[in-house]
């Protein structure tokens, strides 16, 4: 047996060094190329310094086996530790086992596996592992940590834990300098506040800014929000999304379409552009909306309401409109019209400075039309039956007019037909307050709260005035015939 204290083998690049080693033993005769190296142990090659309490030195393979304390540093930034090491200069590859852990800077990692490529400066695990990053604790059953880069990828069964969310993926790629997390493959992002999903994207761990793609969405509140691309800054409250949008409201029942959205936390509120469209579900209709801009947004009580403004124009099956301004309160399921209003149901025409329309059990109940109410019906012989008022309320049953109140300077000249459906005269009324029946689409009954000026015309002796009241405007050729036509 023969002892060495801080012995040096001076060797070629390639090969590996013996900086120290308390006591080395060898059997000349039996084993000349192993040798046993106990205490202080400490390896070099080519740039790495590897530390051990005791290893077994083969010195012709070029490589060595270590045991306890053992410790890998390359560059004064990655140390790396273990029970157990494997080392071959020949391809300088290092397996290292048992407690192991990777550190570099802020970052540490821990498995019981790790195969460290020096030359390359790669790590890769394939049993599971731990990194930890200031808050994140990132986990997956595969990985690779790129150290030139700062890049640790991420396979298989992958979490990325904070604080605030929690990201699982497929595959992801974490930047540990940058603290970006780039993913790849089926991904979901979990929050008190929101759910998201997507297949392709990134999210910056520092800033809280996140892009997501591929079949992306985002859920909160019972709303759901899809498209192509979507952007979302989550210290400001703040998101985009681009290209084929879609926002779900399966509270309220109805869903916005379009090419442009913005998300703005702390207003509660999202605007829509490019394209947008409100799609609102009735028991047995559906309400297609169309504007230059939709703005969707929660009162301070947090019941949703959907603001369009600029060129709105609406389909449904019973009723058709359009208007400058159109706001929906779901919280009262009132929809109401301002700046030249104007709607269309079976064949009426109804107007006012401002209309309310009710909905109760996800049907039309009610309509308001306030100041300068007009309706108009055509008839035949290039006749219409109109009625003028102050303010009119009318009563819906199964999305149908079937009832009209009219409150307030009441006029109304229409059609009078006998039993076999003939013309048989035009009455003229005034009266202040009025109600109107409607029955199959046309007027059938009408009764005066007040004392009535009524006088029945021939049709060739109808005076003038009384063909177009005051204010008659017939727009039948804006009307929104099918539900294409909101895009005109």
């Amino acid at each position: 047996m023969i002892v060495f204290i801080n012995v040096i083998y001076a060797q070629e690049k390639s090969q590996l060094e013996i900086i120290n080693a308390n006591y080395t033993y060898f059997d000349q005769s039996k084993y000349p190329d192993i040798r046993r190296l106990v205490g202080d142990v400490t390896f070099m090659h080519e740039g790495a310094i590897m530390n051990c309490d005791s290893a077994w030195y083969y010195f012709n393979e070029n490589r060595f086996e270590a045991y306890s304390n053992i410790h890998i540093n390359k560059g004064d930034s990655i140390h790396l530790y273990g029970a157990k090491l494997d080392y071959n200069g020949s391809n300088n590859k290092a397996i290292v086992r048992q407690n192991i852990v990777l550190k570099d800077k802020d970052m540490q990692l821990k498995t019981e596996e790790l195969h460290y490529f020096l030359k390359t400066n790669i790590a890769s695990y394939y049993s599971g592992a731990i990194i930890t990053n200031k808050e994140n604790v990132l986990k997956s059953r595969k990985g690779d940590y790129l150290s030139s880069s700062k890049t640790i990828v991420f396979k298989s069964d992958v979490t990325l834990d904070n604080p605030e969310y929690l990201i699982e993926c497929d595959t992801l790629h974490y930047n540990t300098e940058s603290e970006i997390a780039y993913f790849y493959g089926p991904t979901t992002i979990k929050s008190e506040s929101n759910f998201i999903y997507c297949e392709d994207g990134w999210y910056n761990t520092l800033t809280d800014i996140s892009k997501f793609s591929g079949n992306a969405y985002l859920y909160s509140d019972n709303q759901k929000l899809s498209g192509d691309v979507l952007f979302y800054d989550r210290k400001n409250g703040y998101g985009k999304a681009l290209n084929n949008i879609t926002i779900k409201d399966t509270t309220n029942n109805f869903t916005i379409h379009g090419h442009k959205a913005e998300y703005f936390e702390k207003l509660d509120s999202s605007i829509i552009s490019i394209k947008p469209l409100l799609v609102a579900d009735f028991d047995d209709d559906t309400l297609f909306l169309h504007s230059d801009t939709i703005i969707a947004t929660l009162d301070s009580l947090q019941h949703q309401q959907i603001k369009a403004f600029t060129g709105v124009k609406f389909y449904s099956k019973n009723l058709q409109g359009k208007s400058r301004v159109i706001f929906y309160y779901m919280n009262d399921s009132t929809i109401q019209m301002f700046n030249d209003p104007i709607l269309w149901s079976d064949n009426y025409q109804l107007s006012s400075e401002h209309i309310i329309l009710e909905i109760k059990n996800n049907n039309i109940d009610k309509m308001n039309l306030l100041q300068n109410a007009f309706i108009i019906s055509e008839d035949s012989l290039d006749l219409y039956n109109q009625i003028k008022g102050r303010n009119m309320i009318g009563i819906f049953k199964r999305n149908e007019l079937h009832k009209i109140n009219v409150r307030g300077n009441g006029q109304a000249v229409y059609v009078i037909k006998d039993e076999e459906d003939k013309i048989s005269g035009i009455n003229a009324v005034i009266c202040s307050q009025m109600n109107i029946y409607v029955d199959k689409k046309e007027i059938h009954q009408i009764s005066f709260q007040k004392q009535p000026n009524a006088t029945i015309f021939p049709i060739e002796e109808l005076p003038q005035k009384w063909k177009k009241l005051k204010g008659f405007n017939e727009r039948y050729s804006e009307r929104i015939i099918e539900k294409e036509d909101i895009w005109d």
